[in-house]
């Protein structure tokens, strides 16, 4: 016995009508509530500068990194309360830790009065104005500068950054300790 092949048009035309008499009975889709979009965070935007050019890529799990320098330094070490440093950046950064970077506007925030200044408001305290400058920091909204000081900054693809689409330097906000200036390079 032969067996007959349909026709494609035919094919499509019963998924058609079968595709339309189940939207009928169940209804019309749900709207999808849109997701947000995630902020890039400071390596992907590919910040300018000397600062911006040793980056730590700590590899493993907080847990599996910490247990292997563990083992080979001891939980009292300073090696492991610089991985501590490390993997605590790694949650605020992403992956990718620009040593430098962080280095420097920690530095900014303990020998300037940047932290008074983050901190007007009750109620806010110094480790919470460290924490917003370390997530404005990771998210491109303030950059250190060759020489040290801090700006505002818009990242590049930003609807007000520069027209020619790099960075725009905005405002200083701090410059370096004299006896700080200059990336280390």
């Amino acid at each position: 016995m032969a067996h007959k092949q349909a026709d494609p048009t035919a094919r499509r035309a019963r998924e058609a009508a079968r595709r339309a008499a189940a939207a009928q009975r169940i209804g019309p889709r749900p709207l999808r509530t849109p997701r947000p979009r995630r902020p890039k965070l400071l390596f992907d935007l590919q910040p300018p500068g000397a600062f911006y050019t040793d980056w730590d890529i700590p590899v493993g799990t907080d847990t599996g990194v910490m247990a292997q320098v563990i083992d080979q330094f001891g939980v009292d070490s300073a090696e492991a309360a610089t991985m501590r440093i490390l993997l605590h950046f790694r949650r605020i950064y992403g992956p990718n830790i620009p040593l430098g970077a962080i280095g420097q506007l920690e530095l900014l925030l303990d020998e300037t009065d940047l932290l008074t200044r983050l901190s007007p408001g009750a109620g806010v305290t110094p480790d919470d104005a460290r924490a917003s400058a370390h997530y404005l920091h990771a998210h491109g909204m303030i950059l250190i500068a060759d020489d040290g000081s801090l700006w505002m900054t818009v990242p590049p693809g930003t609807p007000d950054s520069a027209p020619d689409g790099t960075w725009s330097f905005v405002e200083q906000k701090v410059r370096a300790p004299a006896d700080h200036v200059g990336a280390v390079t």
